[in-house]
């Protein structure tokens, strides 16, 4: 793809090319382009209007995250509020590193130390406000595209660029923004019963005339962007990006090795080349480890989550005789279709089907995903709500290491 000349918000000649990070960086995003927007643009429109007030909006993830990664200010953690306990009463703070910092009402009460104070936190605010939001999650969306070659007149539509003479004052995204509720056994499955991570993922699409994004922050924010009811519908595109959000342990491991087996179960598990001379292997392994990117593939790391568990196998045991029989028909035959829609025969990740259709009713009609739950939030079917808590409660366990203590439990 050649390098873009103009901005795609002043329209000037791009003098000066600046880093523009397709995931904003303070959510730990590492994809970046120098191919979007002028520098003046960015660090004076798009960094101080749109970044900063919806990236300020995760600062209770962030601040808890275990070894986040940033390209830029990494040593740096966000202050965010929340309401703690002390001595009994209930109080408004503010938080860095999970300590309290401040507190406007006891400091005005005693003169004293606040992080000396014996504090308990007993949650985050997390307040998302739907301009901010939105704009944020459409420019991610925005610059996936713009980056995967898609031009700019495509989008133009949805991007209003406020403009004082010629200087750039704001810029607002108006694509419409569809949140993701998962509608089939599997998307229940990965979402809400596999192990969880911490990743980013972006997933580029089009159907028939309509550009979509799939955007996924922190494995628990997903959204669908519809970027242009104008798309040639002769062309398909599909593009994908996931990125980990926690630092890789490159520590090197003891390596057990008596048999050659050893080394072809090493040589799997690192994906390295096997050889018998030890010395040269154990090479291979630490510069595996060393070379190891947080970008990642997205079929690799969502294939990795299917396990024998997805069918309730314990269910159908408990069920009387005709019970079970009708559960094969109807819910095991649902799971057995979400289960082809995704996967291949070898248990691999479809990128082409993936958070793109879904299949529905007894006659396994296979539909878009993103229509498909905007009529059904339109109609009333649907309460994204319930789904919104649970994947916030998975999260909030995952930070607070509570999913570890339940899965040694399960050990």
């Amino acid at each position: 793809m050649e390098k873009r000349d103009n901005c795609v918000y002043c329209g000037k000649p791009i003098i000066k090319r600046s880093k523009e990070h397709i995931i904003q960086n303070a959510l730990g995003g590492l994809y970046e382009s120098e191919d979007i927007c002028c520098d003046e643009c960015n660090n004076c429109v798009i960094s101080k209007k749109i970044d900063a007030p919806f990236t300020k909006t995760f600062n209770p993830i962030i601040s808890q995250i275990e070894n986040f990664v940033k390209t830029n200010n990494k040593k740096s953690q966000p202050a965010c509020t929340g309401k703690a306990m002390y001595e009994n009463k209930v109080y408004d703070v503010i938080i860095k590193n999970g300590k309290v910092v401040a507190c406007p009402e006891i400091s005005k009460k005693l003169k004293c130390d606040i992080t000396k104070l014996k504090f308990e936190i007993l949650a985050y605010d997390f307040p998302i406000e739907n301009i901010s939001f939105k704009n944020g999650i459409s420019k991610i969306a925005f610059n996936f595209a713009l980056e995967k070659g898609i031009d700019v007149s495509v989008l133009r539509k949805g991007v209003e660029v406020q403009k004082d003479g010629e200087k750039v004052e704001n810029v607002l995204f108006r694509f419409p923004v569809i949140p993701f509720v998962a509608l089939n056994p599997m998307d229940e499955y990965i979402e809400l019963k596999t192990h969880m991570e911490l990743y980013h993922n972006l997933i580029l699409f089009s159907q028939g005339n309509m550009l979509w994004c799939y955007v996924d922050l922190f494995n628990t924010f997903q959204y669908y962007v519809f970027l242009s009811d104008e798309w040639d519908a002769k062309k398909s595109i599909l593009e994908t990006y996931l990125q980990l959000l926690q630092k890789i342990d490159r520590t090197i491991p003891e390596l057990y090795i008596r048999k050659p087996k050893h080394i072809l179960t090493y040589a799997m598990f690192f994906n390295v080349e096997p050889c018998m001379d030890l010395q040269e292997f154990k090479k291979r392994v630490e510069v595996a480890i060393q070379k190891e990117s947080l970008k990642k593939n997205m079929s690799d790391v969502l294939s990795a989550k299917l396990g024998y568990d997805y069918f309730d196998i314990d269910k159908i045991k408990e069920l009387k005789k005709e019970d079970a029989r009708s559960y094969l028909r109807n819910e095991m035959g649902f799971h057995l279709n979400s289960l082809l829609l995704y996967f291949d025969e070898d248990d691999k990740l479809k990128d082409s089907t993936f958070r793109q259709v879904t299949c529905i009713g007894e006659s396994n009609n296979v539909v878009s995903y993103p229509l498909l739950i905007d009529k059904y939030v339109r109609d009333g079917t649907i309460d994204i709500r319930q789904y919104t808590y649970k994947k916030f409660e998975r999260i909030n366990a995952f930070l607070a290491g509570i999913d570890k203590i339940r899965a040694e439990d399960d050990n």
